[in-house]
């Protein structure tokens, strides 16, 4: 579904170049590749902003056979195995590998002197909202705080999470809420509550034809019709239908 970066390239198509280098479904590990790879593709200088959005950490990603496999939450996908989740998955592991690849980032966006902002969707951290707890293994590990407290500058630098600021908790899962009078149970943000992030974080001021825009689609968003169109075409195909639906009409 629509995210904030398509409301900016969406309100900036007349008058700035914006990318959008997102994934569905993608962890900490492509976005660092990503970041890197693009900043040596697009030779990033001080006249570019970098938007980084971070995942959370039970997320794990592959690049395999030439392209990325992102299924999301390794808890919560039907691509691994049972067996095969039980063996990567480690809360400790996972939290060390995304949070150096954080710092790193900072410290290699810092060191060319680019302009940049982070932020998350539901903390980078312990919690895992879809299963409603903290230590999804039930441990309560000084290791973990130790490695907390170890990258706190690193994670401070984040902004609030869109967990925090829309729905005022990243660590539990989102109530059903009601959006322009729609019922949503999807833990995603809709695209309006996209915007309503970028207002409070951001200070951003949305024109009124980009406000009317956002609402539309959210208002139009028709999750069986998504879905099952999804399941008929390949990813590039359905995100040029879906972008005749939404994107070429105002």
């Amino acid at each position: 579904m629509p995210t904030w970066a398509d409301i900016l390239k969406y309100y900036y198509k007349d008058t700035k170049t914006v990318y959008n280098f997102g994934q569905s479904g993608a962890g900490n590990y492509y976005i660092f590749n990503n970041i890197v790879e693009k900043s040596l593709e697009y030779n990033f200088t001080k006249d570019d902003l970098i938007l980084i959005q971070w995942s959370g950490v039970f997320r794990e990603d592959r690049f395999k056979d030439g392209y990325w496999s992102t299924p999301g939450n390794i808890l919560n996908q039907d691509t691994y195995s049972k067996s095969i989740v039980k063996f990567l998955f480690d809360e400790e592991g996972m939290m060390k590998r995304d949070y150096s690849y954080i710092h790193a980032i900072q410290k290699m966006l810092k060191a060319d002197n680019l302009d940049y902002e982070m932020f998350s969707m539901n903390g980078v951290s312990r919690y895992d909202p879809a299963h409603k707890m903290m230590y999804v293994d039930g441990r309560e590990s000084e290791a973990i705080d130790s490695l907390i407290e170890l990258y706190k500058d690193t994670l401070d630098e984040l902004h609030p999470s869109m967990y925090k600021i829309i729905f005022g908790d990243e660590t539990v899962y989102p109530s059903p809420r009601l959006v322009h009078g729609q019922k949503r149970t999807d833990p995603h943000p809709t695209p309006i509550e996209h915007l309503y992030y970028l207002e409070q974080v951001f200070n951003f001021k949305p024109s009124d034809e980009l406000r009317t825009h956002t609402e539309i689609v959210t208002k139009d968003l028709d999750y069986p019709y998504l879905n099952s169109l999804y399941l008929e075409l390949d990813h590039q195909e359905f995100f040029m239908k879906l972008k005749s639906k939404y994107y070429d009409n105002t």
